[in-house]
């Protein structure tokens, strides 16, 4: 071999009648593996997880540091947790400028703070409104502008 672990026969063996299942069969080999019904229904991606399952308890799984690293590692992640994370939003920063070119001329937008926006002399409650004025259609005001 080229240095890489062999995987043990018994469980080359099992790897290989995971093909043969069907859904539902694969589900209960998730289910005695994790203790858990499989999250998807998915068949290829419920093969996948018990498939490494198997071999992650053929050789061993993680040793105990490399457990605890990732268990604190987790402690702190909200998504890890199955919270929300924080959104990232545009800057509504007074001050900000919000600049698009559209039909060869260039138009600007001046945050004023507390959700107003100044355009051409005339305050505005969103950006859709400015949108909408430059236009004289209905646009997303932040897809016009190009914030993410």
């Amino acid at each position: 071999m080229n240095g890489a672990k062999s995987i043990p026969m018994v469980t080359a063996r099992q790897l290989a009648a995971l093909d043969g299942l069907e859904s539902d069969a694969l589900a209960g080999k998730f289910m005695e593996l994790f203790g858990f019904a499989p999250p998807t229904r998915n068949r290829e991606a419920v093969r996948r997880r018990v498939a490494y399952r198997l071999q992650e308890l053929a050789s061993g799984g993680l040793s105990r540091r490399a457990e605890e690293f990732l268990d604190a590692l987790a402690d702190g992640d909200p998504l890890a947790n199955l919270q929300r994370g924080t959104a990232t939003r545009p800057t509504r920063a007074r001050g900000a400028r919000y600049v698009r070119e559209w039909q060869g001329r260039t138009y600007e937008v001046l945050v004023l703070g507390n959700g107003q926006f100044e355009y051409d002399g005339e305050v505005f409650g969103s950006l859709t409104a400015v949108a909408e004025r430059i236009t004289g259609t209905h646009w997303n005001g932040k897809r016009f502008f190009g914030v993410r």
